[in-house]
């Protein structure tokens, strides 16, 4: 209670609650909940690929917390790692975002993952940006960034900086992630979906992303944008795309690359 009232913290990260008692933590949070802050905003890190494994606890500790999804994360090391040979249209499988989203804190890289740690499974640089669009980019899971991955890392097992695609899909995720979700994986390299947008958000996002060799997928977003000029808002792609009669478009990736598209805004005379 006093550290709380303190620092007038909005929440907190459990560590390794794998080896701390189920009955404890439920009871733990559910007692802060009811006497001192409502609104606690908690997740785990229960480390284990295994999604039977991380259900139990879930349901164990009554739902009252968020867990990493770890799963995920080995996907994305796997897919990082296997490059044009990993089949993109799993990357989602076994997950817990797939299973239980409103439970799943998703994550690409933390600091127990980043090289020269215990559980040392970095993800390739080439990759994070397109892991961060499937985390930032999809309205399920709650997605957890690292620090190391925005300012970069010095020293030994130092990494570059990711802030300048991070923080365009941030704005992306503020301003375009809303609506009905339509995926579209239908090939092993090449994936994408659309956010449709809702009455309280009059926006439509169509995002594509590859590891193999540049390409396009073919999404509708409707006819509301007949002959409409989308752009990607992250700049990968410097053409142009124009949605058909029917509402849907052909939306370009360039290879080993992720690509953001957006109405265009039309400037005035």
């Amino acid at each position: 209670k006093w550290f709380i009232e303190t620092t007038g913290i909005e929440g907190f990260r459990l560590d390794a609650v794998k080896h701390i008692d189920s009955y404890f933590i439920q009871t733990f949070i559910n007692d802060i909940r009811t006497k001192i802050k409502p609104d606690l905003e908690v997740f785990g890190e229960y480390w284990k690929s295994d999604q039977t494994s991380m259900k139990d606890y879930l349901e164990a500790t009554q739902f009252q917390f968020s867990l990493v999804d770890v799963t995920l994360h080995m996907n994305f090391f796997d897919a990082s790692h296997q490059n044009r040979d990993f089949d993109m249209r799993t990357i989602f499988d076994d997950s817990l975002v797939i299973d239980n989203p409103e439970y799943a804190v998703t994550f690409v890289e933390n600091h127990d993952t980043q090289s020269g740690q215990a559980l040392e499974s970095r993800v390739e640089d080439w990759f994070k940006p397109l892991a961060y669009g499937l985390i930032l980019l999809r309205q399920q899971g709650t997605p957890c960034l690292f620090y190391g991955d925005y300012y970069g890392i010095q020293g030994e097992f130092g990494q570059p900086s990711f802030k300048e695609v991070i923080d365009k899909m941030a704005e992306l995720r503020q301003n375009y992630v809303f609506g009905k979700q339509v995926d579209y994986f239908t090939h092993s390299n090449c994936i994408g979906w659309t956010c449709l947008g809702d009455e309280e958000h009059n926006s439509c996002l169509a995002v594509v992303l590859t590891n193999g060799d540049q390409g396009w997928k073919h999404m509708e977003v409707g006819e509301i944008y007949a002959g409409k000029t989308f752009v990607d808002y992250l700049g990968n792609c410097e053409q142009e795309v124009v949605i058909g009669d029917d509402g849907w478009g052909d939306f370009l990736v360039e290879s080993a690359s992720i690509s953001a598209w957006v109405p265009k805004i039309e400037e005035a005379n």
